[in-house]
């Protein structure tokens, strides 16, 4: 039985721009082997007919609905992001008309939910192996504040919202069991988490790696600038002062007052002007450069502390994950090797009891590859390695599953779905 999945994150406002790249594919993703390029053209936005930039967005729903008196704080949740899904087995039973019309029946309850106007974004990605729908929302209270706390401060918020949304999706006809807790959901969560951070991590390099060429441009016009400026000084050291020219007054009482000088002092008071006029220009613009220098480099200490903020966060759920893969494995290698020794058992025990207990054991083999699927994408167990009386429990727990039995190779094999 396939169960209704839904989960939320939050994020701050150095995170969104991380989570715009990896809604809409903004860069090839080095890090999700998951992401098919040849079907991102599939993904589609229930909300938006074209791209949105998210920051700006988030910015405008401030702006027009934020009615709080204090500044909001810089470390304030600007963004929740609702993952909604299921498994293959789900999505390979319904019919593209059916697929969607399950993610906007999704969408309509959190809008419901949690108010329609602080959707921004229904984005459905279907170039993964399973389809999932993230869902952006702002979380603006009735009373116009910004406070995630309001909406998810509850505990039991979340478990809250596992079982009205499995309650709804049931009432439009799919048919779900409830999200549960479990060691799946777990590593499922952790994976995702762990992706994410990479993303961000990854965006948030790039950004940086553009403010310091910035900054090597900036550098560049500040040197150009002092050598100019040293080139001015130079030429006017060599412009004798206004103490050393000959200046002769003539007129006066009846006529207007006027001066003489020779034209030699002439040309160097003009070459003083020039330079004066000169040397403002060159000081302005070096005040200008100076002080975007200052700015830029403020700016890069602190996405630098980002990115090392959100590169340890990684690690740790890296680690975590594989510590719960591990444990997996180990719970995997020893059911196989459980389930070989009672195999021996029942072989010594006499012929009689083999035939139904081959079937058995079939029958716990395929349970274990669909748990394999989910994980791995691969199987433990193929069925041509099985015997007779094994393959028949074999398809019977394909048929309880839901799947269907076809004649492959003179052998009985299970049409398998995509893998997760």
């Amino acid at each position: 039985m396939s169960f209704a999945i839904i989960r939320m994150q939050k994020f701050k406002a150095p995170d969104v721009k991380g989570m715009q790249i990896h809604n809409y594919r903004e860069k090839e993703s080095h890090t999700n082997p998951d992401i098919d390029q040849n079907k991102t053209a599939l993904n589609y936005d229930l909300l938006n007919d074209s791209k949105i930039e998210f920051s700006e967005a988030i910015q405008r729903e401030i702006d027009e609905r934020y009615t709080g008196q204090k500044t909001i704080r810089k470390d304030a949740v600007r963004l929740c992001e609702f993952v909604v899904t299921s498994d293959r087995d789900f999505f390979d039973k319904l019919s593209p008309e059916d697929e969607k019309r399950f993610f906007k029946e999704s969408l309509s309850f959190l809008q419901e939910r949690y108010g329609k106007e602080n959707m921004l974004y229904g984005i459905v990605h279907r170039d993964e192996k399973t389809p999932h729908m993230h869902v952006g929302m702002v979380p603006i209270t009735n009373d116009g504040k910004l406070a995630a706390k309001q909406f998810f401060g509850k505990k039991t918020e979340l478990q809250q919202l596992q079982t009205k949304f499995h309650e709804h999706v049931t009432e439009k006809g799919f048919d779900l069991e409830r999200g549960v807790s479990s060691d799946r959901k777990h590593i499922e969560t952790q994976r995702l988490k762990a992706l994410t951070a990479q993303e961000q991590v990854k965006a948030l390099e790039n950004e940086l790696k553009q403010k310091q060429q910035e900054k090597q441009v900036l550098n560049k016009s500040i040197e150009d600038t002092q050598s100019r400026l040293s080139e001015v000084k130079k030429s006017l050291d060599k412009v004798p002062s206004f103490d050393d020219l000959q200046i002769k007054t003539k007129g006066g009482l009846f006529r207007s007052e006027t001066i003489e000088m020779p034209a030699r002092d002439f040309e160097n008071i003009k070459a003083l002007a020039q330079g004066s006029e000169s040397l403002r220009e060159e000081n302005k613009l070096y005040k200008s450069h100076n002080f975007d220098l200052m700015g830029e480099n403020a700016n890069l200490k602190q996405q630098l502390a980002i990115v090392e903020k959100d590169r340890e966060k990684f690690k740790r759920e890296r680690d975590e994950l594989r510590k719960e893969n591990q444990k997996l494995e180990k719970k995997l290698s020893r059911t196989e090797k459980l389930l070989q020794k009672v195999h021996e058992l029942y072989k010594r025990a006499g012929l009689e009891h083999v035939q139904s207990f081959e079937r058995v054991l079939g029958f716990a083999k395929h349970q274990i590859n669909k748990t394999l699927d989910v994980f791995k994408g691969d199987e433990l167990f193929a069925k041509k390695d099985l015997s007779e009386d094994e393959v028949k429990g074999f398809n019977t727990s394909i048929r309880n599953s839901g799947g269907r039995v076809r004649e492959s190779s003179n052998e009985q094999e299970r049409e398998h779905g995509p893998e997760m």
